[in-house]
C-alpha cells in the first residue's frame, strides 16, 4: 500500500509541475502578445503622424495642377520677359498663379480653403483687389496662406472664423475689374513662413524667397 501511495504521490507532483510549467508558458505568451500589440499600436500611431504631415493641404481650386501655366513660384518677372502682358510688376514671384480655363471668364470659379486654421483678414489690396489671409500649421510650424484676386463679397466668413480644409472660401474676382485691381482673372496663392501677415507678390532677391514656401510641391503633379 505504501508503494501505491508513493506512486500516486509522484504522479500528482508530476502533474502539478507540468501544470505550473504550462501556466508559466501561457502567461509568457500573453505577455509577448501584449508587447507585440503595443508595438503595432505605436507603429500605427507613428504612421498616422507621418500621414498627417503629408496630407496637409487640399486643392485650392479644381484641377489645380493643370492651371499652373504662366507664373510658378520663384520665377523672375520683368515687364519685358513676363509670360503675362502687359506686366506692371518686377521681382521674384512669391507664390503660384492658377489660371482659369477657356470658358471660365464669366462663370464662377470657386476657391477652396487649403488648410485648417483661422481667417486672419479679408480686404482690398493694391495689386490684388480682394485678398484673404489665413493662419495654418505646416509640420508643426506656423504659416500664413495668401489667397489673391478674390471677389470679397463672396467671402461669407469673418476674420477670426475657423476654416477647414476643403471649405469654400470665395470665388475669383472678375478679370480686369476692381475685384482683381485690373489684373486678369486668376488665383495667386502664396504660403509665408511664420505668423506675420505678408502679402507681397514679389520680392527683390532670391534670398528673400527663403521666407516663402512653394505651394506647387503640394498641388502640382510632378
Amino acid at each position: 500500500m505504501k508503494k501505491v501511495s508513493l506512486f500516486f504521490s509522484i504522479i500528482l507532483v508530476l502533474v502539478f509541475a507540468i501544470f505550473i510549467m504550462n501556466r508559466k508558458e501561457m502567461d509568457k505568451a500573453k505577455e509577448d502578445q501584449a508587447l507585440i500589440n503595443d508595438i503595432k499600436i505605436e507603429q500605427n500611431e507613428g504612421n498616422l503622424d507621418e500621414i498627417s504631415k503629408i496630407i496637409v493641404f487640399s486643392e485650392p481650386i479644381e484641377k489645380a495642377s493643370e492651371r499652373v501655366t504662366k507664373k510658378n513660384f520663384g520665377i523672375y518677372v520683368t515687364p519685358k520677359n513676363s509670360p503675362v502682358q502687359p506686366e506692371k510688376f518686377q521681382g521674384y514671384h512669391t507664390g503660384v498663379d492658377f489660371e482659369i480655363f477657356p470658358g471660365e471668364e464669366e462663370s464662377d470659379v470657386f476657391v477652396k480653403v487649403i488648410c485648417t486654421g483661422r481667417l486672419l483678414s479679408k480686404r482690398f489690396a493694391s495689386g490684388y483687389g480682394g485678398v484673404a489671409t489665413q493662419e495654418c500649421q505646416l509640420e508643426d510650424a506656423p504659416v500664413v496662406v495668401v489667397y489673391g484676386h478674390l471677389n470679397l463679397e463672396s467671402i461669407k466668413h469673418d476674420s477670426g472664423d475657423r476654416l477647414n480644409a476643403g471649405d469654400d472660401l470665395a470665388i475669383l474676382g472678375k478679370g480686369y475689374s476692381a475685384q482683381t485691381d485690373g489684373e486678369r482673372k486668376h488665383l495667386h496663392l502664396a504660403i509665408h513662413k511664420g505668423n506675420a501677415i505678408n502679402i507681397l507678390g514679389y520680392v527683390k532677391n532670391r534670398e528673400q524667397l527663403s521666407s516663402w514656401i512653394d505651394p506647387c510641391q503640394y498641388f502640382c503633379e510632378k
